[in-house]
């Protein structure tokens, strides 16, 4: 059943959004063959193949190992996050975790318990239609060096512990972002400094 009434529809987002508890507890009751929700994209960790505002729907399927790059939408703290899946555990501590990554990001996500996860994403509107999600684009050979170490280092702790992963890797999160701060800031002033030079 679709629902075609506009405020209906953002009513029931604004609900959704106001409590993303809630979203899980809906999405668990809706599971089954057939069965989508569709959001918007908000972020720009995805790159250009997922920008900001591109409509997205995503399957609710019941709960499942994912494959490695599947794209999922999953609950972290309060909002629902849009990444790629590197890696799903097979075993011990890990076995209910999954690792992701945001396309156009280097450092993965903390674990994300699969109970977390809404479902894969499967479409993406363009073009008057439904496609699949594309490929990653690629990326140079020292991104993807970097990415491919974070990735190990991310994987291997999730098998030792998934807690302590996810700490150490809000953490490096943190640190890359005060790191870009600070590059976009000396280069803002390198800018800066060229405008105001006589020539």
């Amino acid at each position: 059943m679709a629902i075609h009434d506009p405020e209906v529809v953002a009513a029931i987002g604004q609900l959704l959004r106001g409590d993303p508890q809630r979203t899980l507890v809906v999405a668990d009751s809706l599971r089954g063959p057939d069965r989508y929700i569709e959001s918007t994209v908000s972020g720009f960790s995805m790159g250009p193949d997922l920008p900001p505002g591109s409509r997205i729907r995503i399957a609710l399927l019941p709960p499942s190992g994912h494959a490695a790059g599947q794209i999922v939408a999953y609950l972290a703290n309060d909002q629902v996050i849009v990444h790629r899946v590197l890696h799903c555990g097979r075993a011990g501590p890990a076995r209910k975790h999954l690792i992701a990554r945001g396309d156009a990001t280097l450092v993965p996500d903390p674990p994300v318990e699969l109970t977390h996860v809404l479902g894969p994403v499967t479409g993406v509107w363009s073009a008057g239609g439904w496609k699949p999600p594309a490929d990653p684009r690629p990326r140079s050979a020292r991104a993807r060096l970097v990415r491919a170490l974070l990735a190990a280092l991310a994987i291997a702790g999730m098998y030792l512990s998934p807690r302590a992963t996810a700490r150490a890797l809000i953490a490096v999160h943190r640190g890359a972002g005060a790191l870009r701060g600070a590059w976009g800031a000396a280069l803002q002033q390198r800018r800066d400094r060229g405008r105001h030079e006589p020539s």
